[in-house]
């Protein structure tokens, strides 16, 4: 049991939830998704995408694997965007084929999250991005969180502002579907990809462009001092050119947290002093979390501009 000081819990909205049981619901899920499937162990969770064959992503999620099961009659269920959960749905079932596979959308779940101090109960889920993101735990709608009785209520904006300073993604507006590539997110360095696992839909664009570093672009957190967070779509500039545009944002004390995708070359050059970033006509400083460092070197295609 934790100090119920240190600890906040909320409800994270805004999520689905897809139920994957039946004999062959592991090794089905293997030859698709980007994580290993087989390493989940039972009471655990792991992040994972679907991509296409092109390698860019069409749904992040999280995959938990529920306890009381081996590989032989498994029970998965995966959390995904709300937005993208029938069109995941539609894939999985066209995937699925002639395999004996139970699929269907979960109505009546939903998702408590916990930060801020380690806890002790039974049938939670450890978020393994990232130690700042805390633990996860799914329930009926109506069924009381089991976080209530020993951490604080907070607000899930407090949760987004540490996911987003941590330089985790989620959610189709962080990762533009059929657009975003995984490694310039930094998925592999979050453990939503397995290298050695063998084939999945999109593994030979994924695994050519990480051996041959020929990532252009890293998805980094931004601060931005003072004022209202930036609505996503909000153009950023690079000595007044303008590079990017903000993506998840979040307010913290004294200013504002977001998430950008910037080319590489010119993310060296804001930590080399020669550039300088602004959003909305005000200053912004990168927040590069430890796990991303150090950044890699530009592509040998990249260039400035």
């Amino acid at each position: 049991m934790t100090d119920q000081t240190s600890a906040l819990f909320a409800s994270l909205v805004g999520k689905g939830f897809i139920q994957i049981d039946g004999e062959e619901a592991a090794p089905f899920l293997q030859t698709i998704l980007t994580a290993n499937i087989y390493q989940i162990a039972a009471g655990h969770c792991t992040p994972a995408a679907l991509l296409n064959p092109q390698g860019r992503v069409l749904h992040d999620m999280i995959i938990y694997r529920c306890p009381g099961g081996a590989d032989v009659g498994s029970v998965f269920i995966i959390e995904a965007d709300v937005s993208g959960l029938a069109d995941l749905f539609t894939r999985l079932r066209h995937y699925r084929l002639r395999r004996s596979v139970g699929l269907q959308v979960v109505e009546d779940m939903t998702i408590w999250l916990c930060w801020g101090a380690p806890i002790d109960i039974e049938g939670v889920y450890h978020d393994p991005r990232h130690q700042s993101l805390g633990f996860r735990w799914l329930g009926h709608c109506d069924a009381a969180p089991p976080f209530n009785t020993i951490a604080t209520r907070g607000e899930i904006d407090q949760w987004q502002a540490l996911r987003i300073a941590a330089g985790v993604p989620e959610g189709p507006l962080d990762l533009t579907p059929e657009r975003a590539l995984m490694l310039e997110a930094g998925l592999d360095r979050l453990g939503a990809v397995d290298f050695g696992k063998g084939c999945y839909i999109g593994q030979e664009v994924t695994a050519r462009t990480h051996y041959r570093g020929l990532v252009k672009r890293r998805l980094v957190p931004l601060h931005l001092p003072g004022g209202a967070p930036p609505a996503a779509g909000t153009e950023i500039l690079l000595n007044e050119r303008a590079v990017a545009t903000t993506k998840t944002a979040a307010k913290i004390e004294g200013g504002s947290l977001c998430l950008a995708l910037i080319k590489l070359s010119d993310l060296h050059l804001v930590l080399g002093g020669e550039a300088r970033l602004q959003v909305a006509n005000a200053p912004a400083d990168l927040l590069i979390p430890e796990w991303m460092k150090p950044l890699p070197k530009p592509a040998r295609t990249d260039k400035v501009g």
